[in-house]
C-alpha cells in the first residue's frame, strides 16, 4: 500500500469534516429510529465512546475524499455484520446527513458531500440487502 496523499475529490478542510460529523451523530443520536441502533452498537450515552465514533468516521470521511488515508476500516463489513441494520434506513440516514450538510457547509461542499454520501449509501444498502445470500449461489428470486 502507498502511504502518499491520495488527490482530493473536492475541496473541503478536516475542520468541515469533523463539524458536520459532529451534529451528524447529534442528531443520529437523537432519532427515534436510527438512535437505538447507535446506541446499541456505540454507547446509549454521549461520551468518550461516541468521541472515538466521530473521529473513526471523520477519518472515513477524508480518506474517502482524499485529504489523508489515517482510516483502517471495514464499512460494509460491520454494516452487514449489525442485524439490527435494514435497507430501508439507509434513506433515513442520508436524508439527516443531507439536511446536516446543507446546514454546515457551503451549497457546493454539501452537494459534493451529498453526493459521494449517496455512492456509500447506496453500496451499504447492498451489501446489507445481500448479506444473507452465498457468493457465488443464485439469486434468490422472490
Amino acid at each position: 500500500m502507498s502511504t502518499a496523499t491520495p488527490i482530493q475529490k473536492f475541496d473541503i478542510t478536516a475542520e468541515e469534516i469533523d463539524a458536520l460529523v459532529g451534529l451528524f451523530y447529534q442528531r443520529i443520536r437523537a432519532h427515534p429510529m436510527l438512535g437505538p441502533i447507535f446506541a446499541r452498537a456505540i454507547a446509549s450515552q454521549d461520551g468518550p465512546e461516541w468521541r472515538a465514533h466521530e473521529a473513526r468516521i471523520a477519518a472515513f470521511w477524508r480518506n474517502a475524499i482524499g485529504i489523508d488515508r489515517s482510516y483502517d476500516g471495514n464499512p460494509m463489513q460491520v454494516h452487514r455484520a449489525n442485524r439490527d441494520i435494514h435497507p430501508g434506513m439507509f434513506s433515513t440516514w442520508l436524508d439527516l446527513f443531507h439536511m446536516t450538510a446543507a446546514e454546515v457547509l457551503s451549497p457546493e461542499k454539501a452537494a459534493n458531500m451529498s453526493a459521494l454520501a449517496e455512492r456509500i449509501g447506496q453500496s451499504l444498502r447492498y451489501g446489507v440487502t445481500t448479506r444473507d445470500e452465498q457468493r457465488g449461489a443464485p439469486p434468490i428470486l422472490r
